[in-house]
């Protein structure tokens, strides 16, 4: 026989198993409903319709918000956690390369040397030294049962596995920047609002000491607004307290080093209220978008990796069939490498078969861990998918009520600010002590700083639809490669034991 007919008969048994276990499919929770149906009110800015929504993965730029968008993209470059799944992908990368290559043989060379010595009666000593070449394929073992080939199948479920969890995690960090960022402009507005204010109480403490010392005001006057300028004050010191949370934060998110923490130097974008319209939702949003969550697709591939692992314990309660081989001449020394390639060589092949007989039941345990594993990996995936919709309908009614607060208050500021000044006209006409003016003053900043943290809140809450989502959406018509990805079919959940 020659090398390459030895190296065929080696490969052959690769090529050849029978598969134990069940296949791998995406299993199916439950009966998803065609689409979301979303009851929005009028003031409630929305558009499109189901048919139409399709994702868009740089869901963030739809915000117009540039210095957002640097921040989101320093973020993905130099992020520590995203450094991290990067890295567990590269790990699961190259554990399916390892995995592959035990489903082919081991081929290698083989140098042996020798060095003897004999001594026979009175001769001389007798010193000998060989050095014999071989080329070799050892322990490989043929696939019968599908064993490597399952092994081999979780390990390749393992990278789109990790491909997700990566997802995910770029999903949430670009969500985090996203609501600091946001948070941190209304906090720059609500700090802005309460120390113009806060000028203004020092203002009228100043003036109403005079009135007070001639006999213009009371003692009662003169202390509300003393109270109120130092509820003022606690009320700015607090924000500053917030604001510099918001601002380490946002640090951490996009990576910097520790040095930028002293300077705290974060670029700042327009005031949120002179942001563009926020993106309108859409009035029906299809359920298979949840398909796009990058924690639903992990689960999903970790419940074929368990059915992978589970089909590759049964396969190993089977006989395995194993070949040793060597290209060369095991009865005679081959003192040149190029006749390995001269034909005069020989060649040897051996097989082994074993059979599990007795192993104290650990087979049997290995199996019902992997089908124990199996199930665990389903629930797992069954309650994910439940917390997305869960969290998709909750972002969705919470958009909604923060749409219609934020209107709200839009239209308690003009009330508020319209009451101030006519409060302001009657203390100066002398219809009404200062008190009602001070109390008129109150009411206003607590509006104002409402609605800047409202305007915050109501762009945090299309982030988190976004998140729930698991990435944004867009009206335009999706190509051939996502319509392939969207129409996946949803089958039937695998048994896990036969």
């Amino acid at each position: 026989m020659t090398a390459s007919a030895l190296l065929a008969a080696l490969f052959v048994g690769s090529f050849f198993h029978i598969n134990l276990g069940p296949e791998v499919k995406a299993p199916d929770p439950y009966d998803i409903p065609p689409a979301y149906e979303v009851t929005l009110s009028d003031d409630v800015r929305t558009t499109g319709s189901t048919s139409s929504v399709t994702p868009d993965i740089a869901w963030w730029t739809s915000f117009n918000e540039p210095v957002l968008n640097k921040c989101i993209n320093e973020a993905f470059a130099r992020n520590r956690d995203l450094e991290a799944a990067l890295a567990r992908v590269r790990q699961a990368r190259a554990a399916f390369r390892e995995a592959r290559g035990n489903q082919r043989p081991n081929i290698g060379a083989e140098i042996d040397a020798t060095r003897t010595y004999t001594k026979v009666g009175t001769t001389d000593d007798l010193n000998e030294q060989n050095m014999l070449y071989g080329l070799g394929a050892a322990n490989y073992e043929a696939d019968l049962w599908g064993r490597l080939q399952k092994a081999t199948r979780a390990a390749k479920e393992s990278i789109l596995a990790a491909e997700s969890s990566k997802n995910s995690v770029r999903l949430a960090l670009a969500s985090q920047v996203a609501k600091t960022y946001f948070s941190l402009r209304a906090t720059d507005r609500q700090l802005l609002v309460a120390r113009e204010t806060l000028e203004t109480q020092k203002k009228t403490v100043t003036l109403n000491k005079i009135l007070y010392e001639n006999g213009k005001i009371s003692e009662l006057e003169l202390r509300r607004s003393e109270s109120l300028a130092a509820s003022s004050a606690v009320q700015v010191n607090n924000l500053e307290i917030a604001l510099g949370k918001y601002e380490n934060s946002l640090l951490v998110l996009m990576g910097r080093e520790p040095k930028d923490f002293v300077t705290r130097d974060i670029p700042r974008g327009v005031d949120l209220n002179e942001l563009p319209a926020p993106p309108h939702v859409p009035l029906g949003i299809p359920a298979e978008m949840l398909r796009n969550r990058p924690d639903v697709k992990t689960a999903e591939q970790n419940y074929k990796i368990a059915l992978a692992n589970l089909g590759s314990a049964r396969a190993g309660q089977y006989p395995t069939l194993s070949f040793d081989g060597l290209i060369g001449n095991p009865g005679r020394p081959v003192s040149d490498p190029s006749d390995l390639l001269t034909g005069a060589t020989g060649w040897s092949l051996a097989a082994q078969v074993f059979v599990p007989i007795f192993n104290a039941g650990k087979l049997t345990a290995r199996t019902a861990q992997a089908e124990a594993a199996a199930q665990q990996a389903w629930s797992a995936y069954y309650k994910t998918v439940q917390t997305a919709f869960e969290e998709t309908m909750n972002s969705i009614n919470t958009h909604a009520k923060t749409q219609q607060i934020l209107d709200i208050l839009e239209e308690q500021q003009k009330l508020q600010g319209r009451a101030y000044e006519l409060a302001n006209v009657r203390y100066r006409d002398g219809l009404t002590s200062q008190l009602d003016l001070l109390d008129a003053e109150r009411e206003l900043l607590s509006v104002r700083l409402q609605l800047e943290g409202t305007r915050s809140d109501s762009l945090n809450s299309i982030v988190d639809l976004y998140t729930a989502l698991g990435g944004g959406w867009s009206s335009r018509a999706p190509d051939d490669l996502e319509k392939r990805e969207l129409q996946k079919p949803w089958v039937n959940k695998e048994k896990f034991s036969e």
